[in-house]
């Protein structure tokens, strides 16, 4: 193997940096080789990446890293060891071998970027797909590129102790909060205070429970605290979404709002409500379709320019993924993985939402279970918070439904169940003081506190 056989189109490396930090493994040893934290496709040099794969071997399994051990291990491989021994003579410290790498990291970014760009051209230029598929995997590659993980080092637990204790005092000082209320007095309790940064929380029902609505009012109840949030809607307009927003905080009936049908009173009591939504931190946003690396990048703008802590996504079903993958199971993993490592990424809440199978609807008990959520056990492995509504009793004419919730799964809290209060004409939501073991049966609601109200 000859160092010198480099390919003949323009590159972007330095050969200077890529032989000091492996003559700095050679001299040094595992101590250098921490110090780089290079992987052997980040070097550019074929020669360079084949010896950075063999020292490694060697540092992991406990030996001398040296010319001598290397020839020894690579016995039968092709290898300029003459070249080799020169990497071996040129001696640099430590210090300087970090630095050295920060070269090769930013010249092999530098060179994924170029292979981006171009994969870039030859998608664009791809009649076999959409364009909005092209312009899904265009963006990507590039978000690929700029991603890079930090690097640290794992340390010991009592490395922890003081920001723990530091976090415990300004949680009990009030100076932080440790979750964000959804102002329903149950739920809070079981989700231990509410909602979380880098949380990927499931909200999940048939069709026409009230899972869109239910979320809706998360967001506007984090909006309504300071706490800017977001609804991409998928399957609604967001004139829609407006209607319901001011039907929820205004009190008017929703149909009046579709029909333009309302009476002095209501009329007073949309002008409030849109009062009320002037200054509101809360982002709609309605978009079709819309795939994983879409939302994402709406999510890192949202952040970014207006501080976004919590996102709904309305729904799992309605995203599409990268584009290259058949299997749609396959899909909504990789969706689903991806929503929450946005969540870990930006630091905030996400809220996905999603359907129920219909074998819920097969069972004269219509409680949802884990194995309820449609066609993707990835919900369960990398979901945070699982929450499934189901209608426990449906109101008469001009009064509440009464919805259940079960908290299927919490890694913060408890799970159990809540019973809900949904008043459907006015979109709001609160805590009911029916019981949700009793048979379910029409009569004269129970009292409810809305969350709305507070």
């Amino acid at each position: 193997m000859n160092p010198h056989d480099l390919p003949t189109e323009e590159f972007s490396y330095s050969h200077e940096a890529e032989c000091a930090v492996i003559g700095a493994v050679l001299n040094i040893g595992p101590d250098a080789y921490d110090a780089t934290a290079l992987t052997a496709a980040m070097f550019f040099q074929p020669v360079h990446q084949v010896l950075w794969v063999e020292m490694e071997k060697l540092i992991l399994a406990g030996k001398h890293v040296n010319v001598v051990e290397l020839m020894q291990s690579m016995r039968g491989t092709e290898m300029d060891w003459v070249y080799v021994q020169g990497l071996s003579a040129s001696y640099t410290t430590l210090r300087a071998a970090r630095g050295h790498a920060k070269i090769v990291r930013e010249y092999a970014k530098a060179r994924a970027l170029q292979s981006a760009a171009r994969d870039v051209g030859e998608l664009a230029n791809d009649e076999s797909i959409t364009i909005e598929q092209r312009v899904s995997q265009s963006v990507a590659k590039l978000e690929a590129v700029i991603e890079e993980r930090a690097e640290k080092d794992a340390l010991p637990v009592s490395e922890f102790v003081a920001d723990f204790l530091d976090r415990l005092q300004d949680m009990a000082d009030g100076n932080i909060t440790p979750a964000r209320p959804t102002h329903i007095p149950a739920m809070d309790r079981l989700l231990s205070g509410g909602l979380r940064d880098e949380q990927l929380v499931i909200v999940a029902a048939r069709p026409s429970v009230g899972k869109s609505s239910f979320a809706q009012q998360l967001a506007l109840s984090s909006a309504r605290d300071g706490i800017p949030a977001a609804f991409f809607g998928m399957e609604m307009t967001s004139r829609e979404l407006t209607n319901r927003t001011v039907a929820n905080i205004g009190r008017a009936p929703l149909s009046g709002l579709k029909t333009g049908k309302l009476s002095s009173e209501e009329w007073n009591r949309v002008s409030e409500g849109v009062e009320a939504l002037r200054d509101l931190p809360l982002y709609l946003y309605d978009q079709p379709g819309m795939t994983l690396a879409e939302v994402m990048s709406k999510a890192r703008k949202l952040v970014r320019k207006h501080g976004v802590k919590l996102i709904v996504v309305d729904y799992l079903q309605l995203m599409k993924g990268s584009g290259g993958r058949v299997d749609r199971r396959v899909e909504l993993e990789e969706i689903t993985r991806g929503s929450k490592q946005m969540a870990k990424q930006l630091g905030i809440t996400v809220v996905l939402l999603s359907q129920l199978n219909r074998e819920v609807e097969k069972r004269t008990n219509p409680r949802p279970v884990m194995s309820d959520l449609k066609e993707c056990g990835a919900i369960e492995e990398d979901a945070d918070v699982i929450l499934a509504l189901w209608t426990h009793r449906k109101g008469e004419e001009g009064q509440a439904d009464i919805k259940g919730c079960a908290v299927l799964k919490n890694r913060d809290g408890q799970t159990g169940e809540v019973a809900l209060h949904f008043e459907g004409q006015y979109q709001r939501w609160g805590e009911s003081t029916e019981s949700l073991s009793a048979p379910a049966k029409a009569s004269t609601p129970a009292s409810s506190r809305f969350a709305a109200d507070y």
